[in-house]
């Protein structure tokens, strides 16, 4: 759930600061398709950027805390597999495809006469 709500947070800031260039590109001719693609290769960059990195912290993060936990009288083990990572990024990957899909159904519903009215 966490890693839903923050790549959805981030694709409807993206459109909201994208909205009137967006707007502006179904304006002068290009296909709803065209402007989506613009959109989700954002995210797509961003994910695959943010995927390795979030790994490597998280896995520092759990190796200090382990750390921090482990005491004469308690022992945590820190285990880390390759499914726990491939779970990791199912998550993300499912998350971001979710996010891409609720974001392009609202970027069918810009409003392209007030980029047209728009000041400069």
């Amino acid at each position: 759930m966490v890693a839903f709500g923050v790549v959805y947070n981030n694709a409807r800031i993206s459109l909201a600061e994208r909205a009137r260039e967006l707007a502006t590109l179904r304006v002068i001719g290009f296909s709803r398709r065209e402007v989506g693609a613009v959109l989700v290769t954002e995210l797509v960059v961003l994910a695959l950027i943010a995927v390795p990195l979030g790994l490597l912290l998280g896995t520092g993060f759990a190796t200090v805390i382990v750390q921090a936990v482990n005491t004469e009288t308690i022992r945590l083990p820190l285990v880390l597999t390759a499914s726990n990572y491939a779970f990791a990024v199912l998550v993300v990957a499912i998350a971001s495809t979710l996010s891409a899909l609720l974001v392009l159904r609202m970027l069918n519903h810009l409003d392209l006469v007030s980029a047209l009215k728009a000041p400069e």
